[in-house]
């Protein structure tokens, strides 16, 4: 069921990490219909084809220097995406984050001015903390 959904997936949007079409689908198709449909018709309701081994089979038959080069590509074209400069707005979580060790407050996101900003202050705090010798 996990390599046909990842398959469904892959053909339908073309990707799966970070895509936001990902959580509602997967809630309105397995999560909520839940123990009431059998897995069976779950998969069949998600993908449009009976269950198989078809996409699992697939994944077998690629040589492992294709999956090493499609994996690489892919990952490459992630980190491009993500360097292409700072997000022009904050993440809203809408919650308070306070990363604690201890007694003392490492980050907070009430305090340092939003999420990333509260993000960039504990990566700044591990990289000193645990900075090679």
């Amino acid at each position: 069921g996990v390599h046909q959904t990842r398959e469904f997936f892959l053909k339908r949007d073309k990707y799966i990490t970070d895509n936001p079409s990902v959580g509602p689908t997967l809630t309105e198709a397995y999560w909520k219909p839940g123990n009431s449909e059998p897995f069976l018709s779950l998969v069949d309701n998600l993908t449009g084809a009976p269950l198989t081994g078809d996409a699992w089979v697939n994944e077998l038959k690629q040589s492992v220097e294709d999956v090493l080069k499609e994996e690489r590509e892919s990952y490459d074209a992630k980190i491009a995406q993500c360097s292409s400069g700072a997000p022009d707005t904050d993440v809203d979580l809408d919650m308070r984050i306070r990363i604690v060790d201890g007694d003392s407050v490492l980050a907070d996101t009430a305090e340092d001015g939003g999420f990333l900003e509260t993000c960039k202050k504990f990566e700044e705090y591990v990289q000193t903390r645990f900075a090679k010798a």
